[in-house]
């Protein structure tokens, strides 16, 4: 699997998950998703006095096969 698909798996992933767990959806919705680290992607999510940041990191299996390793969710103020 090449780098592109690499990412669009990654991205495909993280959108199910935030479907399927987030339950903070009173605010402005998902502002981004950008690759913090190789394997870190941080996703922010619009609140109306904060943002609440969540933090995946992502494994990378032989085949190409991407799956969560971890997942963290904090909190930034304006």
């Amino acid at each position: 699997m090449d780098a592109l698909q690499q990412s669009i798996c990654t991205y495909e992933l993280i959108l199910k998950d935030m479907a399927a767990t987030y339950e903070l959806t009173g605010g402005g919705g998902i502002t981004s998703i950008r690759q913090a680290a190789t394997s870190s992607f941080v996703v922010s999510v619009g609140q109306e006095e904060r943002v609440d940041l969540v933090t995946y990191e992502i494994a990378v299996a032989k085949d190409g096969t991407v799956s969560i390793a971890g997942k963290k969710v904090g909190v930034r103020s304006p």
